[in-house]
């Protein structure tokens, strides 16, 4: 026991006398721990390249058809007469609000909505005046409920009409907001104009694409059975010589009949029947005996097929 003190103190007074000495007491334990260190990288290399953390995949993106729009007009508004707010244009925003803002906005403009949670951004506070991205003028919030936001969950409300996105305007303004801006006339102009708010606008129809299918399959089959019902009645009525004449100049009586449903040019007179089917023969079903029909045979043709078809 009194050796192992004598030589602890032995080294401490030669660490005292010469400090390097203490790394050469150290260096054989350091020099294990690096191998060691080195052993364990090498043996387990194969985990430490793995990514540990869960790869992103981004959310499955959902495909929504289009709605069925019908066209309609919409009627044109003077935003001169509509920049101040009425009983009547309150009462109405205030209506249109609760039917289409408040489940996100909240009935008191402060948000927090029922249908905010797990939107990001979360719908505004309506009676804050910061971070309003078009401002909180009439023609900033018109832009708004006619462009939406993009990157945030504000829709377009352009499916209401120009009266209905103001008549929200001024009830935003008057229910929810001190001292709103006042828009300058040119300001109101530049918005009339951006928008046609004072000609109107026709909005086309909108069909999707699932239902636009089913319209054409649909009319495909009408077509189909208004040629094969003509076909029939040509075929009954073999006695007549209308029938008779159609069946002499016709090699394709579905292609003949089709091209004839299918354009109303002929209708007008007989020199455009005449062309319909002379120009485009041996394309359009009929073949070339029609040029040996006179003119009498070709009136009694047109009026046959005017009246069958």
């Amino acid at each position: 026991m009194i050796d192992i003190k004598r030589k602890i103190e032995e080294a401490k007074a030669e660490i005292k006398q010469n400090p390097g000495a203490l790394f050469g007491i150290l260096y054989p334990y350091v020099l294990i721990v690096i191998v060691i260190i080195g052993l364990y990288y090498v043996a387990n290399i194969g985990n430490v390249a793995v990514n540990k953390a869960p790869a992103y995949v981004p959310d499955t993106p959902v495909q929504k058809d289009l709605q069925i729009v019908e066209s309609r007009i919409v009627p044109p508004v003077d935003i001169f007469d509509l920049k101040e707010p009425t009983d009547e244009l309150n009462q109405l925003g205030k209506e249109l609000y609760s039917a289409n803002c408040a489940s996100c906005h909240n009935e008191t403009g402060a948000g927090g909505g029922p249908a905010s949670m797990g939107l990001n951004p979360a719908p505004r506070n309506l009676t804050s005046a910061d971070g309003w991205k078009n401002g909180r003028s009439i023609s900033g919030i018109y832009t708004t409920l006619e462009e939406g936001i993009e990157g945030g969950a504000m829709i377009s409300y352009n499916f209401l009409t120009p009266k209905e996105r103001i008549s929200i305007t001024h009830y935003l303004r008057t229910e929810f907001m001190q001292d709103p801006p006042v828009d300058s006339d040119n300001e109101l102009a530049a918005l009339n104009q951006l928008y046609n708010l004072s000609a109107g606008t026709e909005i086309p129809a909108q069909i999707p694409l699932s239902s636009s299918k089913e319209i054409i399959l649909f009319e495909a089959a009408q077509i189909t059975q208004e040629i094969e019902k003509t076909i029939d009645l040509i075929d009954k009525n073999r006695t007549k010589q209308g029938s008779k004449l159609f069946i002499y100049i016709v090699d394709n009586r579905k292609l003949a009949v089709s091209a004839l449903l299918n354009s109303d040019i002929w209708r007008n007179d007989i020199s455009n029947f005449v062309n319909f089917i002379t120009i485009n023969v041996n394309q359009n079903g009929f073949n070339g005996r029609v040029f040996n029909l006179i003119d009498k045979e070709w009136t009694l043709l047109y009026n046959y097929l005017n009246d069958i078809i």
